[in-house]
């Protein structure tokens, strides 16, 4: 990415707005009306609920077992049908084989009233577990017909096999929260789970052979006890809990999510080979739950549900066409959960960013032996010619008779001087492939392929770096890496698109956007209607806060409201709306064509050969990837894209300086003052104790209000000057002497 002579500016920070992309579900229906309603499960026909309910408004003080026929029309809380006793508080219902019983725990037995849920200790949310669970048996007009289980402590969670033959279920009877299976009278019972921790939430394979489970297994020391000492009392701390999946038996015990949190309630996708669950691993702050779908690889994570912050307890139908789910989409009042139905639309598995592919792109793209890319060099044309071969590889057509689109140019190596007067001639190539839908409209998805090579062109921030090979597997290998992987979502899915496809890789960026310049010039002779530029620079960073950069959002009115809709959860979107920026999304913004800009922000090792793949972060690149696809699906349904003018415009330039304070400047107007992205090694501010997330307001006389009125400060120092410059770090204004 070039920032010496671009910049972005105008940062709107925009909240979650509109409705979800939800690709999966289609004919999304509301099944209950107010209260709490959730853990709906289908009965063998397909053609009942059993679900658990509370709903003060009709009576319901504390959890009770329902039935909902989903032959009649749906209007109200009268369409449910009570199953267990209304005394109690009863938990986790599931249909027996034959359809007409319903099997569910209940703590009516021991006392009629709701036992009281507890209450957070020391600010952490807890379930109980109560100790009167036991299960029963009943039909569907609400006769208990057999109590299956009579132990001291907590039995619930029953579930039954499909073939008929198997009820599992959780229980403390061994001094643990561990699954069992019994049969399905009740006898041979067998413990299927033994690890320290509670696995519960348990559902079988639909060919009954195994069972996928929630498990919070304690590893530390401090965990263990806390663990035990929060069981004693029968309670749980539901925070951190994964996937795994195990065979009947309890061999073959697999952990299949690693993604930290509160990750539950799965479901076994109809083919066996996925699993869907809830999860608010992405959430950065707050209580969000979405359900996701993975492989049982544990590969292939994909998100379902966008809408609402609450979706969880998904099952589908025994015939696979439908999913049921409980969500807070559509609420009447606040912290409602209502139960949902939708039909199920498989995608295309190659519709989904493979993150082995992003790796292996990156991985040889940064490695040493294409020594940095440098543009115009031989490194350059090898990486040339691998983004070739995979273009050919995915069978995309030349973009003008070849995939090559030469130009040259002139740099010179003092940063000072008119680059464009003097200097070496340059002989550079943009990698340019089209994928033909035979639509009338075209979208071009870019990235740079050329970074720093061994710093010829001085463009490192590591300072005596000459020589070093500077990798770029951020700058830019993960654009391209995302480049190359949608261009194999798009050609090798059976949609055919409403829209034709350019995917563009530039060189000549880090010198001054030289090569998406040349192919922006003759764009529209070629492609007269592109209705959006797309560019991703430096996407392979996503930081804890999954924080997002989004520039040019301002360049056509639809831009920010779709940007938001698709956006991956958790991720703290930021919209730049102007369509000038720091990468080669400008050059086509200047042909009056919109933009999009997809950054995850600089760093520490920004234009230092510390920018190596190990760093990168693939969960990040993969969502942006998958983000970047359903905006452009979406961009493929509009007939047309309007172009807006945005107020920051190129006449608008920064001024020329002699002297360098070494930071890396955040390019945001905060309002405040210049926050200090990063410091430079060995260069005046880090000598004069300026670290990162300072805040500059003033040097000598001069006052710092954003990135422009910085520079313009510098353009009055000379070499050898020393200036005062003020800066604030955690709300404190400090002053010290720099030498420029």
């Amino acid at each position: 990415m070039a920032f010496k002579k671009h910049v972005f500016l105008s940062f709107i920070v925009l909240s979650f707005c509109g409705y979800a992309q939800e690709s999966n579900l289609k004919n999304i229906k509301k099944l209950t009306f107010g209260g709490d309603n959730a853990e709906a499960y289908f009965s063998p026909d397909s053609k009942s609920l059993t679900m658990q309910v509370t709903n003060t408004q009709f009576g319901v003080p504390c959890d009770q077992i329902y039935s909902l026929d989903l032959t009649q029309p749906i209007t109200d809380f009268s369409n449910l049908k009570l199953v267990s006793t209304g005394k109690g508080r009863t938990t986790c219902s599931y249909y027996m084989p034959d359809g007409k019983h319903i099997i569910y725990a209940s703590t009516h037995a021991s006392n009629s009233a709701c036992p009281a849920p507890p209450k957070p200790k020391d600010g952490k949310y807890l379930w109980a577990i109560y100790p009167e669970f036991e299960i029963y048996m009943a039909t569907k007009s609400g006769e208990i017909v057999k109590q299956l289980t009579n132990s001291p402590g907590y039995d619930a969670e029953a579930v039954v096999s499909p073939d008929g033959k198997k009820i599992a279920f959780t229980s403390i009877r061994s001094g643990d929260l561990e699954i069992y299976t019994m049969d399905i009278d009740g006898s041979n019972l067998k413990q299927v789970t033994s690890g320290l921790g509670y696995d519960g939430g348990c559902f079988f394979s639909h060919d009954s052979k195994k069972l996928v489970f929630r498990s919070s297994r304690p590893t530390t020391e401090k965990d263990i006890k806390e663990y035990k000492d929060l069981l004693a009392e029968n309670l749980v701390m539901p925070t951190n809990m994964e996937i795994y999946t195990c065979n009947i038996d309890g061999s073959d015990l697999k952990q299949i999510t690693k993604l930290g949190k509160a990750n539950w309630a799965p479901f076994f996708h109809p083919s066996d080979k996925k699993i869907i669950f809830s999860s608010n691993h992405h959430a950065t702050k707050g209580y969000d739950f979405q359900l996701y779908m993975i492989n049982i690889d544990g590969t292939g994570l994909k998100q379902i549900t966008y809408e609402s912050e609450f979706n969880a307890f998904p099952q589908f139908s025994p015939d696979g066409k439908k999913l049921v789910f409980s969500s807070n989409r559509q609420q009447d009042k606040a912290r409602e959960t209502n139960v949902f139905i939708a039909d199920w639309v498989e995608t295309e598995e190659v519709e989904n960013a493979d993150s082995k592919n992003l790796k292996k792109h990156i991985t040889y793209l940064a490695s040493d032996k294409l020594g940095g890319r440098m543009t115009g060099s031989v490194n350059e044309k090898i990486a040339a010619k691998y983004i070739e071969k995979e273009f050919k590889k995915l069978g995309l057509k030349p973009y003008n008779q070849t995939f090559l689109q030469p130009f040259s140019y002139r740099f010179n190596t003092n940063p000072h001087a008119d680059s464009t007067a003097v200097g070496n001639l340059l002989n550079a190539n943009n990698v340019i492939g089209y994928l033909d839908n035979g639509a009338n409209k075209t979208i071009v998805i870019g990235a740079h392929y050329d970074h720093l090579g061994v710093n010829e062109h001085n463009h490192s921030t590591k300072q005596f770096s000459k020589g070093i090979i500077h990798n770029g597997a951020d700058d830019n290998a993960s654009g391209v890496s995302g480049v190359l992987e949608l261009a194999r979502m798009y050609s090798k899915n059976k949609t055919k698109e409403k829209v034709n496809f350019i995917f563009a890789l530039f060189s000549g960026e880090e010198d001054g956007l030289r090569g998406s310049k040349h192919m922006a010039e003759s764009l529209k002779t070629l492609y007269p209607n592109v209705i959006t530029m797309i560019n991703m620079d430096m996407i392979g960073r996503l930081d804890d806060k999954k924080s997002l950069i989004i520039g040019g959002t301002g360049t056509s009115p639809i831009f920010s409201e779709l940007i938001q809709r698709n956006k991956p959860a958790g991720f703290g979107v930021t919209e730049e709306t102007g369509g000038i920026g720091p990468s080669d999304h400008t050059s086509f913004y200047l042909k009056d064509i919109p933009v999009l800009f997809f950054f995850t922000g600089t760093h520490e090792d920004y234009h230092k050969p510390t920018d190596d793949e190990e760093k990168i972060n693939y969960y990040g690149v993969t969502n942006i990837v998958n983000y970047v696809f359903r905006v452009a699906n979406e961009l493929a349904e509009k007939d047309k894209i309007e172009f807006t003018k945005t107020k920051i415009t190129s006449e608008r330039k920064m001024a020329k300086y002699k002297v360098t304070l070494g930071i890396m400047p955040d390019y945001a107007e905060h309002g405040d003052g210049l926050h200090v992205d990063g410091v430079t090694e060995d260069r005046p501010a880090i000598k004069a104790g300026i670290k990162e997330g300072d805040i500059i307001t003033k040097i000598g006389d001069c006052e710092v209000k954003e990135v422009y009125s910085y520079m313009e400060c510098l353009a009055k120092i000379n070499s050898g000057e020393t200036k005062e410059v003020i800066f604030i770090r955690d709300g404190k204004t400090n002053k010290v002497n720099v030498t420029f």
